[in-house]
């Protein structure tokens, strides 16, 4: 398997990025993209530039979760740069903005692929300093795109504790490691449900796995995110125990990149900037 090019030729539109940070999971309907979300929300409520950009070309939820409405962009020229939509003081895009909730993108690998790098290298994202990519589920052409030809600073990991996702998650995590990207951690989501009005926890989908998964490859286990009950997804991070996970779950990315960069100079280059 073909590792990164320490060689990639940056584009000028994220040479001000400082952070770029994957989500990714293996297994969809896990939570990723909600967990996404919140942890742009809470690297934002710290007084950071942050930005969100929805790489699920097929299935893009951020705009429904952010509540966008749909942008004509067509006939785009190849130097046209796309102003991203601004909310909560977050800069965003996804193809959910473009082709809007009822059309279906039809396409196959090379032009996925393309279109990613589009929605990443056609933004202006300006100076940031955090750029969340809510990544498509899988470990196909999307992911090894992101993690090939994108200067990811590092990755987080989304699971739940079922066996079949932590399956799925194991897989996600041997690529990620092929290509020799740093992991940040394990997010479990789904961990248990507790009622409002009862003490009992509720382990509807298994115990522990992301646990034993952290353990097996050496990784820290982030959180362990409970169902709550909610009557609106994107106010999700007004839940005081979910809102206060993720501002441990920022935190602990925070730190987690403090030490890559001391360790090995990880940043995106200066150098080899597409003009």
């Amino acid at each position: 398997m073909t590792q990164i090019n320490d060689k990639l030729r940056i584009p000028k539109n994220i040479r001000k990025v400082k952070n770029i940070v994957g989500v990714f999971s293996a297994k969809g309907g896990v939570g990723k993209s909600v967990i996404s979300l919140q942890i742009a929300t809470a690297l934002k409520e710290k007084g950071l530039r942050v930005g969100l950009v929805d790489t699920d070309i097929y299935g893009p939820s951020q705009s429904v979760m952010l509540n966008s409405s749909p942008v004509e962009l067509k006939n785009l020229k190849d130097d046209q740069i796309i102003k991203p939509l601004v909310k909560d003081n977050i800069k965003f895009m996804s193809m959910g903005l473009i082709s809007g909730e009822k059309m279906p993108l039809i396409a196959r690998g090379p032009k996925v692929s393309g279109a990613i790098m589009q929605l990443l290298f056609k933004t202006d994202w300006g100076e940031l300093d955090y750029l969340i990519i809510d990544t498509p589920p899988g470990t196909g052409d999307a992911q090894l795109t992101l993690l090939q030809r994108i200067p990811v600073t590092t990755s987080l990991v989304v699971t739940t504790p079922q066996n079949v996702s932590i399956s799925d998650c194991r897989r996600g995590i041997e690529m990620i490691n092929k290509l020799n990207q740093p992991i940040s951690g394990l997010i479990e989501n789904m961990s248990w449900f507790q009622p409002d009005d009862q003490q009992k926890k509720y382990y509807l989908f298994g115990k522990d796995g992301a646990k034993e998964l952290a353990r097996e490859y050496s990784l820290e286990l982030l959180a362990q995110l409970p169902l709550v009950e909610l009557s609106d997804e994107s106010k999700i991070q007004d839940h005081p125990l979910l809102k206060s996970e993720f501002v441990k779950i920022s935190d602990k990315l925070m730190e987690s990149i403090k030490i890559l960069k001391k360790k090995k100079s990880i940043g995106i280059p200066q150098a080899n900037i597409i003009k």
